[in-house]
């Protein structure tokens, strides 16, 4: 066939024409393929599927309640499994019904797994979480508005949604911000349905208390927002200077979103910035609605440590509770049960090689926080032990004996300077004061009631041996003072070489005030002392000096002694106590007395016009002024500022006349001074005797007792019977006086057992006899016989012996 140019031209029109039909008929099969796509999606997915004119919207309900929503601007393609790719996308999470939570997922590409139900994110996703307790919905943040108060925003990548179970869960890095925190973690789940957050490790929160920094940090952590509460596993808290851990943390939360309390369990420590350390075994710590502490209970063991280069402290108790007041400052703290604080002092003041410490024990411990120099810290101000409190005071000097304090009481309450500085300590309820001096000596004293004094720190070593602890950092007791059934006891340390314990002096009064300078416990209402041997003293008042065992009484003084069977001290020291000369007790009153325990004497002060008096039995002297001592027993009784005056008054047991009568001598003198070893008693100073029979005056004279029966050697020492007077010897100026008669002589020797009166004098001046019914007889000797009333004049200058008896 001829093809010409108008036939190809015909079939260049009917070719077009044909592509053009196969063309529309790809067209219109295409848009049937895209209608049919669209149209079969939703069965392929397994949801309801509504088109918008902004893309597509997925949803999942159950009974009426929807549990999400997927939001997509549009659809890409299927992938081959039943996936689909959706761009620009959001998740909407729906809390359990009733509760009108949301929160929401946002994110630039999703792939969906319609078999699973899975959605992964492809990059970076945010989410939008419902605050704690919100019945609001989450709204993300604008460039004109504010999240909701309490709302989290979440910023992480590789997110899988399981529209199943509700779960949104990745394993990459994770940050999250909220109004009043932030923080990341790496690996982080979600479910919807449950409200369970779960951040999987590596755990780091900052927020801020105060306006300063906090820093959380934990291994693993978990919140439940329906019950409003956080479990974090080894979590760490960084605050300020404060570093804190612990085995396990479970945050419970308000509705606003803020902490209400903090539960911690296992292994909690708290570390300061200085290295002081708390550890409890569980700790619960109540919030405000600021989040600040308001309270904070600990139990299972505290422990707190602290150490410097000067000082270390170690406290101790089962449980403890601490309460706060504004801006989180300490205001009080509690321990319980076994309490125990020791701080150690690593020098001392004036003793850099030197130790001391300060222990506190008790059932509970109350410490009150009060504002310090620095208004932003808080110290200790008053700290209040009850239940069998104790507190040791415990002084080791590089030099000499250590020092120890133990005081006691049912409550001790402690009264601090500058949070550290002990400056007054109160008790009450049995209270006691153990004090071990340098001297090896123990006071103890007790009481219903007691407030020491601390005195403030100290370069030297006060005087005295007895609590002394003024070589450490105030711990020096400056004075104390007890009230109610106060007893003393103080026992001296045993001498080298003995075996027996020292006597121990026991004092009892109703007050008592005691001054560290001084070394002097001044005792009052009714004081009593037993000096623990032989003697046992009353007075109005009495000051005991606990350095030396020295004592002063004033005010109706009364003594007794008492006599030792052994008649020697613990230290084997013949100690039987002052006598006059007989057995049972010797009694002394007097208006004030000086006990010297160094040397044994003790002095008693009275006047003349009311003297101090002893007696022991039927024999008693009176003087201004009575001393005894005890090593020998001496017997000393004189006045002061008197002049030459006869104030010294005895009386001693006789037995004299015809028959042996019992009688009374009475003997005044300047002074007396009586040996009980030699049975004498040395009167001098217009010394006069008188008893029925006459009068003796001497310048001097020695009056002699009987001796006191020797017991074997060993054996115990018998009471021994009332001691008659054996024999008078005066001398000087010598007058004899009875009735009808007197003699004049130098010396007079008097015998008790013949009765007889010997007058001697010297070749210048014989004695004489002045008889009213015979005259004057001299003669060498001169001697009165008082059992027959005769008198022998015996010598002279033709030796003669004249026998003149002369009836009275």
């Amino acid at each position: 066939m001829r093809v010409t140019v108008a036939r190809l031209r015909r079939g260049i029109v009917v070719l077009a024409c044909l592509m053009l039909a196969v063309l529309a008929a790809f067209i219109l099969y295409a848009r049937y393929r895209v209608h049919r796509l669209a149209r079969d999606l939703p069965a392929k997915l397994g949801m309801n599927i509504q088109q918008t004119a902004n893309g597509f919207t997925y949803s999942q309900s159950s009974k009426g309640h929807t549990y999400f929503t997927i939001h997509a601007s549009r659809l890409i393609q299927y992938k081959s499994g039943g996936h689909a790719t959706l761009h620009d996308v959001h998740i909407t999470l729906y809390g359990p019904e009733g509760s009108n939570r949301t929160d929401k997922i946002y994110g630039s590409d999703f792939d969906y797994d319609t078999q699973s139900g899975i959605a992964t994110a492809n990059g970076e996703v945010q989410i939008d979480l419902a605050g704690l307790g919100s019945d609001q919905a989450a709204k993300p943040p604008t460039a004109d508005a504010q999240p909701e108060s309490n709302a989290v925003h979440v910023k992480t990548s590789g997110l899988t949604f399981n529209s199943k179970t509700g779960d949104a869960i990745t394993a990459e890095h994770m940050e999250f911000a909220t109004p009043r925190a932030a923080g990341s973690s790496m690996g982080a789940s979600y479910n919807s349905k449950t409200g369970l957050l779960i951040l999987d490790n590596q755990v780091h929160i900052t927020t801020s208390a105060n306006g300063n920094q906090v820093v959380v940090g934990a291994t693993h952590a978990e919140l439940l927002r329906d019950s409003r509460q956080a479990t974090l596993l080894h979590p760490t808290f960084n605050y300020e200077t404060e570093k804190s851990a612990a085995d396990q943390a479970i945050i419970y939360f308000r509705k606003d979103g803020s902490a209400e309390r903090v539960d911690a369990h296992g292994n909690i420590r708290v570390v300061s910035q200085k290295g002081a350390t708390l550890t409890s075994g569980t700790s619960e710590v109540l919030l405000d609605a600021k989040s600040q502490p308001l309270q904070a209970e600990m139990g299972g063991g505290l422990n707190i440590v602290s150490s410097d280069e000067t000082r270390s402290i170690h406290g101790s108790a089962i449980e403890g509770t601490v309460t706060f007041g504004p801006n989180s400052t300490i205001r009080h703290a509690q321990f319980r049960n076994a309490v125990s604080f020791v701080e150690q002092l690593l020098k001392l003041n004036n003793d850099p090689k030197g130790t001391a410490s300060r222990e506190m024990q008790a059932s509970k411990l109350d410490v009150d926080f009060a504002a310090g120099a620095d208004p932003k810290k808080r110290v200790a101000q008053k700290a209040l032990a009850t239940g069998n409190a104790r507190v040791n005071l415990h002084t080791i000097p590089s030099k000499g004996p250590q020092q120890q304090t133990t005081i006691i009481g049912d409550q001790l309450l402690a009264t601090l300077a500058d949070g550290r500085t002990l400056k007054q300590l109160d008790g009450s309820g049995n209270t006691k004061i153990v004090d071990l001096a340098a001297d090896g000596s123990v006071n103890t004293t007790k009481g219903d009631r007691l407030q020491i004094t601390f005195a403030p720190q100290s370069t030297q070593t006060p005087r005295g041996g007895s609590v002394q602890q003024g070589q450490s950092q105030n711990i020096a007791v400056e004075t104390a003072v007890q009230d109610g059934n106060v007893v003393l006891t103080q026992t001296p340390a045993r001498k080298p070489g003995t075996t027996a314990d020292p006597a121990t002096v026991t004092v009892w009064a109703k007050h008592s005030e005691y001054q560290a300078s001084t070394q002097i416990l001044h005792l009052t209402g009714d004081p009593r002392l037993n000096d623990g041997q032989s003697l046992q003293l009353a007075a109005a008042s009495l000051e005991y000096h606990r350095d030396s065992g020295d004592a002063d009484a004033d005010g109706v003084v009364k003594a007794t002694y008492t006599q030792q069977k052994s008649g020697k001290d613990a230290a084997g020291v013949a100690n039987s106590g002052p006598t006059l000369g007989g057995s049972g007790p010797v009694h002394i009153t007097a208006d004030r007395a000086a006990l010297h325990h160094t040397t044994n004497t003790s002095v008693f002060y009275g006047s003349v016009a009311k003297p101090a008096r002893m007696w022991q039995g039927d024999n008693s002297v009176l003087a201004p002024v009575l001393e005894l001592i005890r090593n020998p027993e001496t017997l000393k009784a004189y006045a002061e500022g008197t002049g030459a005056a006869p104030v010294i008054n005895a009386n001693l047991n006789a037995v004299m006349g015809p028959n042996h009568q019992p009688s009374l001598v009475r003997v005044h003198s300047e002074t007396l001074v009586y040996s009980d070893a030699e049975r004498r008693g040395d009167f001098r100073g217009s010394v006069m005797a008188e008893n029925r029979d006459g009068t003796i005056r001497a310048d001097e004279a020695q009056f002699y007792l009987t001796p006191a029966p020797k017991a074997p050697a060993g054996a115990v020492r018998q009471p021994v019977p009332q001691t008659q007077l054996d024999r008078i010897v005066a001398a000087g100026r010598v007058l004899v006086t009875q009735p009808g008669r007197k003699g004049l002589g130098d010396k007079l020797v008097y015998t008790a057992d013949d009765g007889k009166y010997v007058l001697t004098g010297t070749p210048q001046s014989p004695p004489r006899i002045v008889d009213q019914a015979k005259g004057t007889t001299t003669g060498s000797r001169l001697i009165f016989n008082s059992q027959d009333d005769s008198v022998v004049v015996s010598g002279g200058q033709s030796s003669a012996v004249t026998d003149t008896r002369a009836p009275r």
